[in-house]
């Protein structure tokens, strides 16, 4: 029997379908033949272009050389061989960020004086114990149980210490891109306590992982992408090491040039007001006599303007003044 229908047929069923003779199934339960039936799942627009976020190329310039230098600090510090390797930059919405991490867990708040933001430190609590151990003499490290307890006071220390190596660090790695500087702030055990970033904003993360003999931990760096795109001129381009070669080279050379600018410094002895008609009167041997006395601050301008204020003297043979006071602008 063929199973082609004619167009006689196919006019008849349409019409059928269009009067409502034939029923039809309703619109969602259609389905192709041999296709399973997928979940309809909302798409929320605006969620999805606020992660849609440019990259920043020199922020893996900046986390390559800290990853390096930390490494070497971190080795002096525990006094054994230190491995450290950081992994791609993720953005993502800093709620997804903490669904990730145990609970207690270790967030440390570093604020970046120059950027005008700050950082979010989060250190593995396995890594704390092996620091923990090495500094204090162990050959070994083992494997410590580190759920459901809160931190000791000395490991917070231990943490503190931590977090001012991590900062020094820092500061060196984003120096060739943009200058700035870390301080401490807190630390918290719940990410619910950080309250200064809103779980729907977008955060940049990286994540570093850190072995310590047999113990291998990870170290994040979390930070508001608002806060970065403040200098997004910075961080759009990857500088390279010949770039800041260059400047170093460039600033030494304009330091000089400063230190060359000749100046106009004069030491005003004393003033005196008079009229045209004594002043030419004035010959040889006149007395003029000026506002001060001969044991008074003298006055030195400097391209006219009051600097400094000192006493006359004499240096070596030579009339001089010595400074006794810097004038404040």
């Amino acid at each position: 029997m063929e199973q082609i229908l004619s167009q006689e047929e196919i006019d008849a069923l349409l019409k059928g379908i269009s009067e409502g003779e034939i029923e039809t199934p309703p619109e969602e339960e259609v389905l192709v033949e041999g296709q399973a039936e997928m979940p309809v799942e909302s798409f929320d627009y605006i969620r999805y272009t606020r992660g849609k976020k440019e990259r920043l190329p020199s922020l893996d310039f900046i986390y390559d050389r800290f990853s390096k230098s930390f490494r070497q600090a971190l080795s002096l510090f525990v006094e054994q061989e230190v491995e450290i390797g950081f992994a791609s930059i993720e953005y993502l919405e800093y709620g997804e960020f903490t669904k990730t991490l145990p609970l207690p867990t270790n967030m440390n708040v570093v604020v970046t004086e120059g950027l005008n933001g700050f950082f979010i430190i989060i250190f593995d609590a396995k890594l704390i114990f092996s620091v923990l151990e090495t500094i204090f003499g162990s050959s070994s490290v083992s494997k410590q149980k580190v759920e459901g307890r809160e931190f000791t006071k000395i490991e917070f220390n231990v943490i503190r210490k931590l977090i001012d190596l991590v900062s020094a660090e820092m500061e060196k790695a984003w120096s060739p891109v943009y200058q700035i500087t870390c301080r401490y702030s807190r630390s918290e055990i719940n990410p619910n306590y950080i309250t200064m970033i809103s779980k729907e904003e977008t955060v940049s993360l990286c994540e570093f992982t850190i072995e310590i003999g047999d113990i291998k931990g990870w170290m994040k760096v979390c930070v508001p992408y608002a806060i970065l795109e403040t200098i997004k001129g910075y961080l759009v381009s990857t500088p390279s090491r010949e770039d800041s070669e260059m400047r170093e080279k460039w600033l030494l050379a304009l330091k000089e040039r400063v230190y060359e600018i000749p100046l106009d410094v004069r030491a005003i002895l004393g003033r005196r007001r008079m009229a045209l008609q004594d002043f030419l009167n004035m010959a040889n041997g006149s007395v003029i006599v000026i506002d001060r006395y001969v044991d008074d601050p003298v006055e030195v301008r400097i391209e006219d303007k009051n600097q400094l204020k000192g006493r006359l003297g004499i240096y070596k043979g030579n009339k001089a003044i010595r400074v006794e006071e810097i004038a404040t602008q």
